[in-house]
Formats: structure tokens, C-alpha cells, sequence
């Protein structure tokens, strides 16, 4: 009797941990599109370009992103990236939002620049 129940239990725990597993995989995988309210799996929409399939909304898009579309593998040779902000005017705050928003983009700069 006691040895049913320790194995429900057991049973039940597994079943919970796999649920959490399964739905932890999910999150981030999903945008939902502003213009016609439907929930689209990520990768379908990278496929098409960053435009929703059900009304053409056409979503913004990182540099990197756009330069992967535009660009074929290998020929993107990116310049100046050693070319980092300035504050020549001093403005207060100015530097930390750009360290901020450097922290949480992961991108050194705005701008990508090639080499013709």
C-alpha cells in the first residue's frame, strides 16, 4: 500500500517536471500580430520574411536581420565597428541609456556599414 503510493507520487512529480519542460520549450516561440490579432509560430513568420501570412503586416526588423534577407552568406564584410558613441555635446544621461540599452541589445552601434 505504502510503496502504490510512493509510486503515485513519483508518477505525479514526473508527469509535473515533463509539463514544465514541455512549456518552458514554447515560450518565446510565438509573436501575436498587432494588425490582425493572430498568434504566429516564429519561425513561419522568419520564413516569410517578417510578414505576418493572414494580413501582410510587415514586422520591424534588427539590422542583422535585414542584412541576413539582403545579403548572400559569406559577402556582408561589416567596416568601422571599432567606431564606438560619443557625447560630444555632453547630455546628461546620455551615456548610461547607450551603455543600458548596449547591455541589453547585445549591438555595439545603430548603423551597419559595408565595404563596396
Amino acid at each position: 500500500m505504502i510503496i502504490d503510493k510512493i509510486r503515485k507520487v513519483n508518477k505525479i512529480e514526473e508527469n509535473r517536471i515533463k509539463n514544465e519542460k514541455a512549456s518552458d520549450m514554447m515560450i518565446g516561440k510565438w509573436v501575436k500580430c498587432d494588425s490582425c490579432k493572430e498568434i504566429i509560430y516564429k519561425d513561419e513568420l522568419h520564413k516569410n520574411l517578417s510578414v505576418c501570412p493572414n494580413c501582410n503586416k510587415h514586422f520591424r526588423l534588427s539590422a542583422r536581420r535585414r542584412i541576413k534577407q539582403i545579403a548572400d552568406d559569406g559577402t556582408f564584410k561589416e567596416i568601422g565597428e571599432d567606431i564606438l558613441t560619443k557625447d560630444p555635446l555632453n547630455f546628461n544621461g546620455y551615456m548610461k541609456k547607450v551603455e543600458g540599452l548596449r547591455a541589453k541589445t547585445k549591438i555595439e552601434e545603430a548603423v551597419k556599414c559595408r565595404n563596396m
